[in-house]
């Protein structure tokens, strides 16, 4: 298990270089707003330190995070397998989409105001 963190952590490592100083706007908890699919409501989380956190229908998992010049990448480890899952974020960086590999449609993720 930890080596394929290890691994994906060093596969993602050279995107994320240079980029810690723009991520602000990351920071915090993000829920999911809209899925076509009717997904039940989830929730992510980024903290600056590179961890991240998604809380759903089975709970809460632990992973990290990297930022790319029009993704951010996060990787969770759920029942000893790695699940890699790719954010694209708009212009404003006010919401995350992620396309999901069975249907090919796009979910919403918003910023939770606090």
């Amino acid at each position: 298990m930890y080596k394929s963190v290890l691994l994906a952590w060093l596969l993602l490592l050279p995107v994320a270089h240079g980029l810690a100083a723009d991520e602000q706007w990351l920071f915090g908890k993000w829920e999911l707003t809209y899925d076509p699919d009717g997904g039940e409501k989830d929730y992510l989380e980024f903290h600056e330190n590179g961890d991240a956190y998604s809380t759903g229908r089975l709970g809460r998992q632990e992973g990290f995070y990297v930022v790319s010049e029009d993704s951010v990448k996060a990787v969770f480890t759920y029942k000893g397998k790695d699940f890699i899952m790719t954010f694209h974020f708009n212009e404003a960086k006010d919401e995350l989409r992620i396309v999901t590999s069975h249907t090919g449609r796009a979910s919403v993720y918003n910023r939770v105001k606090e």
